[in-house]
Order: structure tokens, then C-alpha cells, then sequence
């Protein structure tokens, strides 16, 4: 069937059916691909609202928008020959922290067992110039459920050639074995991007000599092991510390607008307030990773911004069992809390 055939039969589906989620999601990746890009971020809105958490609407819109505003990423580099393991599940496994998670693990495991990695398209190529090849063939699959691929990283357990990876990767961070600085090497941000993110970070530092921050999830979140910590929690956490600091700016990164207004008496300041527009995500992620003091969710997006960060004195994070923000170590710790 044509690419015209296809997009007809598709577009006839959803005039029966608006809530077809397969097909509004195979309809926004041709737009995508096709360089259509207003047209798949219209298509990707409609599937992130019938199903909000789930990582492919998140993709369509983040890549859509990504492009509409610093064009094209760098091309994937062919394949090779060589032996190599792809992750084709990435940018549909998860939204961006988990994806984070999922190509520093394929990068890691490729780089430490002389293996070529491959991906398809997903946010990292257009933020941090990723430019794994696209997989040629549909190699075996192997998730984290049936080996222990993280021993395998580390050289504990046989090494897997020619297999598609899958998973979360979301282990207590020791399993990592001493990896933070090619873990951090692996999410700079390319050249356009930090000169998008540089005037947003100005128009933030000016405020202050000290920013601290706080993420406030929201959203998705709720439900078992995705449990809420109260607002309050984080405003007692910052009144113990703030009059200590030296002219200390507070950020406030929260996929819900409002929570803002709830630290109204640090003076907050959020994406909205220096234009981050779509790509509002990309700019929380980055603050957080330069905070002087961080206190994140029981979430992966803020605990992968700490793993990032190597400038803060403080990492805090909410604990059930004291009803407060706990000191952490990013790279010592659970990425998520039990519920």
C-alpha cells in the first residue's frame, strides 16, 4: 500500500472512530517522517489525551516540536557490519526520563563489550545529536525480565550480540559501577539547543546567586508506586534552608502549571514565565541538572536530572516513612520509591 493509501485509510479510521489510539499514532509517525510537522503535533495532542502517560504521543510531540524550532537532527550514520545490539522499543518505551535511562544503558552496553549500537528515531537525536544507526534487521529480542542485563554490563553474566534490548533500566544506581561520567558525557546538549537553553538559564540566574529546585510531579502520577508527595512538604524543606543561602532563586518544574502559585512566598519562577512553550520539558530537565540545591519526586524524570547534576550541595527527595524531604545520593539510590 502507498504512503497516500495508507494516510487515506487511516484518516477513514478515525472519522469513524476519533479514539483509534493505533491509528492516530501510526497516522502521527508518518506525518512525522513525511516532515509534516504541524500536522503530526496536531495528531500526537489528540493521542496524548486519550492516553497521557504512554511514551509514544509524548515522542511525536517532543521530536515534532524539537524540529519545528532547531530543524533537522544529524543523520543516522550507516551500519555497519560488526556485531551490535539495537533497542528498537526506544521513544516508545516510556517517556523521556525512561528513555534517557534506556539509550545510556544500550550506549553503555555497546561501548563496554565492542558493540555497535542502533536506534530509531527518539528526542535524543535532536537534543543531544544522537546518530545511531537505524536497525537493519530485526535482530532476536532479549528484555531485562529474562537476564540479568545489568550483569552483563558489568561483565558478571554472558555478553548479548545481535539482540534487540528492552526494558526500563531503572535499577538502584550502584548497578551502574562507577559509569556517572560517561553516563553525563552521553546527554550534552547540542549546540542549538544550548542556544535556546542560554537566555531562558539567564533570565532565571538573574535572579538570584543560589537556584534551587523543586519538581513537582503531577500529571500521570498517583497510582501505586507513582505516589504524590504533598507541596508541603518541599515549602517546609525550603524553609529551613533559604535564609542561609546566598541570594537564592527558586525554580519550580512541574507538569502542572498551577502547583507554581503554591510557592508564592520564594518568588518562584517556572518555563512558562521565560517562553519554554512546547519544549518546556527540555528546559526543566536542564535546570534541575544545574541547581546548587535539588529536590525532586519520587519520579525519573527529576532523579535523572540529579544523576546529571554535578554542581548541588544538597539532593533531597520525599520519604513516606518520615513525611518529609530525605538527603539522597543520586548514583547510590532507588530511582523510584516502593508505594
Amino acid at each position: 500500500m502507498s504512503q497516500e493509501a495508507m494516510e487515506r485509510e487511516l484518516r477513514r479510521r478515525l472519522a469513524a472512530n476519533p479514539n483509534d489510539f493505533a491509528a492516530l499514532v501510526q497516522l502521527g509517525q508518518m506525518l512525522l517522517h513525511g516532515g509534516r510537522l504541524d500536522e503530526a503535533l496536531s495528531v500526537a495532542d489528540r493521542a496524548r489525551a486519550l492516553v497521557p502517560g504512554h511514551g509514544i504521543p509524548f515522542s511525536l510531540q517532543a521530536i515534532a516540536s524539537a524540529r519545528l524550532r532547531f530543524g533537522a537532527p544529524p543523520n543516522p550514520r550507516p551500519a555497519t557490519s560488526s556485531p551490535a545490539v539495537s533497542m528498537r522499543t526506544l521513544g516508545a518505551n516510556g517517556r523521556f526520563a525512561n528513555q534517557l535511562l534506556q539509550y545510556a544503558f544500550l550506549k553503555l552496553y555497546a561501548r563496554q563489550h565492542g558493540l555497535e549500537a542502533q536506534s530509531f528515531d527518539w528526542i535524543g537525536r535532536d537534543l543531544f545529536g544522537c546518530d545511531e544507526p537505524f536497525p537493519p534487521a530485526a535482530y532476536p529480542p532479549l528484555d531485562e525480565s529474562q537476564a540479568d542485563l545489568f550483569a552483563s554490563l558489568n561483565g558478571d553474566a554472558p555478553v548479548y550480540a545481535n539482540r534487540d534490548l528492552s526494558g526500563y533500566f531503572c535499577r538502584h544506581t550502584s548497578a551502574w559501577q562507577g559509569r556517572a561520567a560517561d553516563f553525563r558525557a552521553l546527554f550534552r546538549h547540542r549546540p542549538v539547543v544550548q542556544d535556546w537553553l542560554r537566555p531562558a538559564m539567564t533570565a532565571i540566574t538573574a535572579r538570584g546567586r543560589t537556584l534551587v529546585a523543586v519538581h513537582i510531579r503531577r500529571g500521570d502520577f498517583g497510582q501505586g508506586r507513582f505516589w504524590i508527595a504533598p507541596v508541603e512538604w518541599y515549602a517546609r524543606w525550603l524553609k529551613t534552608i533559604w535564609r542561609e543561602l546566598d541570594a537564592p532563586v527558586l525554580y519550580v518544574a512541574s507538569d502542572d502549571p498551577g502547583v507554581t502559585a503554591a510557592f508564592s512566598e520564594f518568588d518562584p519562577m517556572d518555563a512558562a514565565m521565560v517562553g519554554a512553550g512546547r519544549l518546556d520539558f527540555c528546559l526543566d530537565h536542564h535546570v534541575l541538572s544545574q541547581a546548587d540545591h535539588l529536590a525532586i519526586s519520587n519520579s525519573t524524570f527529576s532523579f535523572t536530572a540529579a544523576m546529571l547534576n554535578e554542581k548541588a550541595g544538597s539532593f533531597m527527595r520525599p520519604d513516606r516513612a518520615s513525611q518529609a524531604l530525605v538527603p539522597f545520593d543520586p548514583w547510590n539510590a532507588d530511582v523510584l520509591l516502593p508505594g
